[in-house]
């Protein structure tokens, strides 16, 4: 059988998340970064959980969820369940919340991963909340503390509860998760059918007459329209993306950051870089995510015309992809990461390219390693590496499930 064979694919997806559990995550479930000295942060909890369910780890993922909602969550602290983002050694030595802020994108998946959960019929530990509650309580508080209406209706999701109260407004387009605003929309709406549970009527203004504010008050129960409008803003906005940034002309790439003005327009954050980078390399998954899922033509169509035709250029140029590269298409370091060819196979895989996707997953497998009784990726030690890489090969393995 060939190197990207599916038998090789699934036995690498076993070991590198079995070594994961045992290198990274503790007894107690907290995720130990060896690159941030052993800190904790709520994204790392969220692949985390994300991983255990798609693996049907369900013991990992109950002592993760009981650690995260223990030490994370903003319940007891800020009265809603969104994550503290930040947890690590403290000035005087001790252990807890380093930063009380929360990373949306941190958010979204936790809320993902805990519905995903309960829709495999997984249940806490007793002195927890079920999956699915909280799942709702997480919902709508991005709702409420992380997502922003602009002058003209659209609705925008920020990196966190620190965003501005007005424009300019601070984007990260890899926080963007339009499939699981999708399945957040349909979980509500089905278990309010089921159980006969109702929304809180929203009291926000009709948009011709709010301003740029966040949603307080709407989608209290998570259940509203809110999370299909998100939904419908994001595809026109990364386009727009995807063709120019202020005065930078795109290639089809998304920026790691951008700023928007009242008027919906983006121009680049003067404090935050443009690559398509670190951050950026992430939203292409998220898309297939919408593609696989939903069959969102849109996503679909996003990839195939806007990203793909830059990527397959590079690599019909060089026969590798870099790590990094500048807004316009110029590489910005001389080395290749398995993030990268993760998200180059999800958007292979939503847009039917069949032979890329097979050399996306054997650029993957090359960075795969078994040494000293770990099976990791690239390095044992770059936690971004080993989830990314793993996220990429699970989706191609048919392990990324809505249930």
């Amino acid at each position: 059988m060939g190197e990207s064979s599916p038998a090789r694919v699934e036995q690498a997806l076993k070991a590198s998340w079995q070594s994961y559990v045992r290198h990274y995550i503790s007894p107690e479930g907290r995720v130990m970064i060896p690159e941030r000295g052993g800190e904790t942060i709520s994204e790392a909890q969220a692949y985390a959980l994300l991983r255990a369910v798609w693996a049907g780890d369900q013991a990992t993922f109950a002592r993760v969820y009981a650690w995260t909602y223990h030490n994370l969550s903003r319940q007891k602290t800020h009265g809603d369940s969104l994550l503290s983002w930040r947890w690590g050694r403290k000035a005087d030595g001790s252990w807890g919340v380093l930063d009380a802020n929360t990373a949306t994108d941190a958010d979204l998946d936790y809320a993902l991963a805990l519905a995903l959960a309960a829709r495999r019929g997984w249940h806490p530990p007793p002195d927890l909340p079920p999956y699915l509650e909280e799942a709702r309580r997480v919902q709508a508080a991005i709702l409420e503390k992380e997502v922003v209406r602009l002058p003209n209706g659209e609705l925008l999701l920020t990196p966190g509860n620190w965003q501005e109260d007005r424009p300019p407004y601070l984007v990260n387009p890899s926080y963007f998760s339009p499939a699981a605003y999708r399945l957040f929309h349909q979980i509500f709406q089905r278990t309010e059918h089921s159980s006969g549970l109702t929304a809180t009527p929203s009291s926000t203004p009709s948009p011709a007459t709010i301003s740029p504010s966040p949603l307080r008050g709407e989608g209290r129960g998570g259940g509203d329209k809110s999370w299909n409008r998100l939904h419908q803003s994001t595809y026109p906005f990364l386009a727009m993306l995807a063709s120019g940034v202020g005065d930078m002309k795109g290639v089809g790439l998304f920026p790691d950051w951008c700023r928007l003005d009242a008027q919906g327009r983006p121009y680049p954050a003067p404090d935050k870089p443009s690559d398509f980078g670190w951050e950026a390399v992430r939203l292409p998954w998220r898309l297939a995510l919408d593609a696989m899922w939903f069959k969102e033509e849109n996503a679909s169509r996003l990839l195939a015309q806007n990203f793909l035709p830059f990527i397959k250029r590079e690599w019909q140029a060089r026969g590798r992809l870099f790590a990094i590269y500048a807004y316009d298409g110029s590489p910005r370091v001389d080395y290749e990461s398995p993030v990268m060819y993760a998200g180059v196979l999800a958007a292979a895989q939503a847009t039917g390219d069949q032979d890329l996707a097979r050399l996306m997953v054997e650029k993957i497998l090359s960075f795969y390693r078994e040494k000293d009784g770990q099976s990791y990726f690239e390095d044992p030690d770059n936690y971004y590496a080993q989830n990314w890489a793993w996220l990429g090969l699970a989706m191609y393995a048919g392990w990324v499930k809505s249930f």
